[in-house]
């Protein structure tokens, strides 16, 4: 299912109210006339002000969405492929799609890709998108690189110039899960892709990289609170069976009383 919007559309001299939709490679006008243009017949694409306009060999059409419906329908005509392709994601790609909120992006993949499931990460999924927008999201990368195959590509999609998350951050929880950084994508005017794999020589040494636990480590030993001015006493456990040595004087006591 495509995107459409309520507007105005003007196609040479004739103005129309109308629907507009993006379906497919298509863009599509259903009013007093019609217009059915095929991505690939356009030769330009751009927006001016509320409208969108779209160029072809032998005509002009423009369609007054509003700025920013305009903005999104331009980038999903111009950009998809071209991103899919930097992306390394075909027809036949099995992807997964974790807290990635771009909606243009997900109906352009669904309608790209033969298989997407979104918040899980199925076996046999060789593509997963990692959506960060901060730090903390970060942490799910432990889970997501225990179900990658050894030639599968975590993609981590993260805002721009954010002071909540930031490249190294992206890098540094790479390398802690075992993952390396090998390409970076511009994935939109907001958002950057980091392109993570499994080093070579990691390949093939589990059928399932387990997540990195973290331990405590122990606890140093307790001493007893030392008397005022005294040495600190042992624990009992260690003097259990040891007999302390009688005093040589003894309280209101004398050695051979008794005698």
């Amino acid at each position: 299912m495509g995107l459409e919007a309520e507007c105005t559309a003007r196609l040479g001299r004739k103005t129309s109210a109308g629907k507009a939709l993006l379906e497919g490679e298509k863009l599509l006008f259903r009013g007093a006339f019609s217009v059915d243009l095929a991505f690939d017949a356009l030769k330009e694409v751009r927006v001016e002000g509320d409208e969108l306009v779209v160029v072809t060999a032998d005509q002009e059409a423009r369609l007054e969405l509003g700025a920013p419906i305009a903005e999104r329908w331009a980038r999903l005509i111009k950009e998809p492929k071209s991103l899919f392709e930097k992306l390394e994601v075909n027809a036949q790609s099995r992807i997964a799609v974790v807290d990635v909120s771009d909606s243009l992006f997900l109906t352009a993949l669904r309608e790209r890709t033969a298989s997407v499931a979104e918040g899980r990460v199925p076996e046999g999924a060789k593509t997963i998108f990692l959506g960060a927008e901060t730090r903390e999201a970060l942490r799910k990368m432990a889970l997501l690189r225990a179900r990658m195959p050894d030639d599968g590509v975590l993609w981590v999609v993260r805002p721009k110039g954010s002071k909540a998350i930031a490249e190294n951050d992206v890098f540094e929880s790479a390398r802690a899960v075992g993952l390396v950084d090998t390409k970076v994508v511009a994935f939109s005017k907001t958002h950057t892709a980091h392109k993570l794999v499994i080093p070579l020589e990691m390949r093939g040494r589990e059928t399932r990289p387990r997540a990195p636990i973290v331990s405590i480590p122990p606890s140093a030993p307790v001493l007893q609170k030392p008397a005022r001015g005294g040495a600190a006493k042992p624990s009992k456990a260690k003097d259990k069976g040891k007999r302390k040595p009688a005093p040589a004087k003894a309280r209101g006591r004398t050695k051979g009383k008794g005698k």
